[in-house]
């Protein structure tokens, strides 16, 4: 099987950590290693480094040498463009398709993070038993633990089949980041997963459902290939290819038949929001999480993140705050509003404030 790593990603939610330059999934955000080199210390125990892919804009391409000196330089798929998640998928899938004609190939994301590693390898390698003889896509997600809305959520229907001690489950249909009270319906619900984007499947599988799909977007990354190593006609023809996510635009198209699920108890976080960081990292609920050094007199709930060595953040009696502060940015919001910190990339952009991006 070969491995996708996805890590393109700008992660405008987590700013001001997140930067166009380096984006979350390069931050030390959890311990003191990026997401990224734990994600390829995490592969890494279950697969040799030729078989593992990373998926990326040309931009990050000295940001992954650095990160991740163990996987040869022809293992990079460089996008020529952001072009969200269905320009990427599909087109790292076509590549290793062209050279591994209906190779099994295994994708995740970078920027994720995952407390039983060896839970999600062994789920792998069930999803590429599964694959070798179907022709489905295996998802292998998490059982909700709190009402996310920043996720999207698979709903399961009846147990098909055990596959080294993994139950897997037919899949009834894929929710889109819902809002609070049906999040809040789905974590009761046993039927419910958080889509956690770790997928199994055939290239030739992948691919024909592009071409079912989103043909357009097909007949593209057709061409492109017919014409590699012609920089600029790639690039020309790659940014044709709508900005759209593989979710909407194929996976919740999908009907039962085409995929499974292998509900994993990952210890899965994304980490996509402060307010999300902060409960992963507490210890208890109200607990304060700092990185950094804060003198504080009764605080609680807060996520305290100063980067300045020489700076100190004192905190009385503050309660639901982010903080973090960067050397040439301050944020402070209310944890349940975290999910707000995108408009202000977007109000910063639109006032063509670039050196705060």
């Amino acid at each position: 099987m070969k491995i996708i790593i996805f890590c393109g990603g700008s992660g405008t939610r987590m700013w001001p950590m997140s930067r166009d330059k380096y984006p979350k999934q390069f931050q030390p955000l959890i311990g003191e290693k990026t997401l990224f080199r734990q994600t390829i210390e995490r592969i890494i125990k279950g697969y040799p480094v030729k078989d593992i892919y990373i998926s990326t804009a040309e931009e990050y391409a000295k940001n992954i040498q650095s990160e991740a000196p163990e996987i040869p330089k022809e293992n990079f798929i460089l996008e020529p463009d952001k072009r969200d998640t269905l320009a990427c998928v599909g087109y790292a899938v076509s590549i290793l398709h062209e050279k591994f004609p209906g190779c099994i190939i295994g994708s995740m994301w970078s920027d994720h993070y995952i407390r039983n590693e060896e839970e999600l390898l062994r789920a792998l390698k069930a999803g590429e038993k599964i694959v070798q003889n179907e022709d489905v896509i295996v998802n292998i997600d998490a059982r909700p633990t709190f009402p996310n809305v920043s996720l999207g959520y698979m709903e399961m229907g009846k147990m098909l089949k055990e596959v080294d001690g993994f139950s897997v489950f037919q899949f009834v249909r894929q929710i889109e980041k819902p809002d609070l009270q049906k999040a809040k319906q789905f974590v009761r619900n046993y039927r419910f997963l958080w889509h956690t984007g770790f997928k199994v499947f055939k290239s030739t599988l992948m691919l024909n459902l592009y071409k079912q799909h989103a043909p357009e977007v097909y007949q593209t990354l057709q061409e492109i290939l017919v014409h590699k190593g012609k920089k600029d006609y790639i690039a020309k023809e790659y940014n044709t290819i709508p900005k759209m996510s593989v979710d909407f635009a194929i996976y919740e198209k999908l009907e039962s038949g085409k995929i499974v699920e292998i509900p994993a108890d990952l210890g899965f976080s994304d980490v996509g929001l402060w307010s999300v960081l902060k409960d992963e990292l507490a210890e208890n609920g109200r607990a304060l999480v700092v990185k950094g050094e804060n003198y504080d007199i009764g605080s609680i709930d807060c996520l305290i993140y100063e980067l300045n060595k020489n700076k100190i953040v004192a905190t009385i009696g503050c309660e639901n705050l982010v903080i973090v502060d960067t050397p040439d940015a301050l944020l402070v919001c209310s944890k349940f509003k975290s999910q707000e910190v995108k408009k202000v990339v977007e109000k910063l952009k639109s006032e063509g404030k670039e050196e705060y991006l």
